[in-house]
Order: structure tokens, then C-alpha cells, then sequence
């Protein structure tokens, strides 16, 4: 079978298409068609071991898996003698942020690995667009006091962070005002985006508005910057450490702060995240945001190069058989 292969973390001339042995399965394991996959922010990190820090789960000092991928939708084919949770033939989705090595035409996995029915009639596409932007947007969440009718604003509307946190947040009754390109400001006000900012030719930060939480889906502004927009019990989360990691040491002496927090959560609970996006999908409530780009294995290299750009629409999918 195909693979993007890499031997060792590096930049991206360090992939890899390549011929590889196809997997085979033990009595627990399944073996599963890939369909597609996302090329995002964690599957760059994972290529080059960045932060250096995620090597100490992903291998150290090469790579535990030498295959890429850290999701996938596909269909599974064959199943070990002792699996009781799956069947051959039903459509999964499932993620690792340490990485599942799925970026292959075939894929075996534990029967207890973090994965999930495709709910109804729902694609592999729309399935594997759910789930790394839905993960870490939900994380972002987890900290936050929500209450049906309060506003939050989301920074980087079509980031996969950031358009999963807008629809997650509609589908618990949150309003929402967002900031991110021009050309999405349409597609986001028909799914009950308030007000939108475009990033290039307006400063959110000037408007008279105050809001519950500020969420940075994309690690662009700061707490300082966002700290006037936040009522008093307000707070800033990001996607990134911020100048000088300062969303981490902010989050732990936000006590001192007179107005407004910050939390930097750890993303964890991925068999959480895939339920709950499981239900959003079945339920008709997420959509995930795909970028335009259609790309093929043989082109890996520049598509991740363009996932690390961060100039990508949402989530940048990579298919290795068409529904």
C-alpha cells in the first residue's frame, strides 16, 4: 500500500511517498480503508516535533510512528476474531493528537482505539472535517461558565478551531460575534454569527462591546489586547502560549488579576470529543468547514507546507479513496 512515510522529525522535504508492507491485524484489531484524512496543525507539529516538548509522547528522539496522520474516516474491511464493538463494513472516524500514523491507503487499529461511528448517512469528508478542530475547540470550552444568551466573540472564524467553537457554541445557545476574511462574512451570518469583523480592515478590539469569553482560535492577539472586551468575570483562552508563553504563567496567577482571566486548558478526553461531535453531526447541528484545496497524496509536501502556513480555510483533507 501507499504511505507518507517520514524516518526522522524535519521540515517538510522530510516526507515521504512511499510503497509500504499493508498492515496486518490481530485478534482485537481492526483493519480499516482509509477514505480521508486532514492535513492540520497537529499533523505539522508531529512532522517536524514541534514543540519539542510533544516528542516526549510521539518518540524520542525519532518519531514512534513512522507513518503520518493523527485522523481518518474509512471503512472497515476485515476484523479480528475477538472484536465485539465493530462490524466489517461500517464507516468510522477517529483521531490521536500523538499521532495514528492513518495518512495510508489501510489502517489497523485496537478495537479500543479513540474511534467512532459515522453517524446516518454522513460522509467520510464530512466526518473527518469534524474532528481535530472539533476536539480542540471543545477543550477550549471546557473552562468557560456558559449560559444559554451570553455572547462570546471567536477569533479566527475559518481556522478548524475556530469554526467548530462557533457551532459548538450555537448548538448550546451562545451568541456569538466572530472575527476572521471578509469573503466568510455571509457564510457565517446565515448560521447565526451576529457580528463579524474582518481581521484585515477592522480592529475588533475598538469596538464598544463586552463579552462573556474571548476565544483565540488561532493564537493571533493577546490576552492584553482582548482584556477590554471582557465583562468582569470574562475569560481569555487561546490556542496558542502567547508572547513569551504567557497565556500558561497567566492562567496559573489569574487570581491577581483584577478584571478579566485567562485559562490555557490541556487537551485531553479525545473519546469525549468524538462523541459529542458524533452527536452534533447526527443531530444535523456541525458542518465542518473544508478548504476549497483538493489535494492527493502525491502532493503531499506542498499541502502540508500550505497546512503550516496558516492561511488554510478550516480543514485542508487529504483523500486516499473517494466516497
Amino acid at each position: 500500500m501507499k504511505a507518507l512515510v517520514r524516518k526522522k522529525y524535519g521540515p517538510y522535504d522530510s516526507l515521504h511517498w512511499m510503497e509500504v508492507p499493508k498492515p496486518e491485524i490481530g485478534p482485537k484489531e481492526l483493519l480499516i480503508k482509509v477514505h480521508c484524512n486532514t492535513i492540520s496543525r497537529t499533523d505539522c507539529g508531529l512532522l517536524e516535533g514541534k514543540p519539542y516538548l510533544l516528542r516526549f509522547f510521539s518518540g524520542w528522539p525519532r518519531p514512534r510512528k513512522k507513518i503520518l496522520g493523527s485522523d481518518f474516516a474509512g471503512e472497515i474491511i476485515d476484523i479480528g476474531s475477538e472484536v465485539s464493538k465493530f462490524r466489517r463494513g461500517e464507516k468510522v472516524f477517529g483521531f490521536n493528537d500523538i499521532g495514528l500514523g492513518s495518512q495510508a491507503e489501510y489502517l489497523a487499529l485496537s478495537e479500543d482505539a479513540p474511534i467512532e461511528h459515522i453517524p446516518g448517512q454522513h460522509s467520510y469528508r464530512e466526518a473527518v472535517s469534524s474532528i481535530e478542530g472539533g476536539h480542540y475547540a471543545l477543550n477550549m470550552l471546557r473552562p468557560l461558565k456558559l449560559q444559554k444568551g451570553s455572547k462570546v466573540l471567536v477569533i479566527g472564524a475559518t481556522g478548524a478551531i475556530g469554526s467548530a467553537a462557533i457551532q459548538i457554541l450555537r448548538a448550546r445557545g451562545i451568541r456569538v460575534d466572530a472575527v476572521g476574511p471578509e469573503a466568510y462574512r455571509d457564510y457565517w451570518q446565515v448560521r447565526g454569527v451576529e457580528s463579524y469583523w474582518d481581521y484585515k480592515k477592522q480592529d475588533f478590539c475598538k469596538a464598544k462591546r463586552k463579552y462573556a469569553h474571548v476565544i483565540d482560535a488561532v493564537g493571533k492577539s493577546h490576552f492584553f489586547k482582548c482584556r477590554k472586551l471582557l465583562l468582569q468575570n470574562g475569560v481569555y483562552v487561546s490556542s496558542e502560549l502567547g508572547p513569551f508563553a504567557s497565556n500558561v504563567w497567566l492562567s496559573w496567577f489569574g487570581f491577581f488579576m483584577p478584571k478579566g482571566k485567562v485559562a490555557f486548558p490541556i487537551p485531553k478526553n479525545i473519546p469525549a470529543s468524538l462523541k459529542e461531535m458524533q452527536s452534533l453531526m447526527g443531530s444535523g447541528k456541525f458542518e465542518g468547514l473544508i478548504d476549497p484545496t483538493k489535494i492527493n497524496p502525491r502532493q503531499a509536501k506542498s499541502a502540508y507546507q500550505y497546512a503550516g502556513s496558516g492561511t488554510k480555510i478550516g480543514n485542508l483533507l487529504l483523500e486516499w479513496h473517494q466516497d
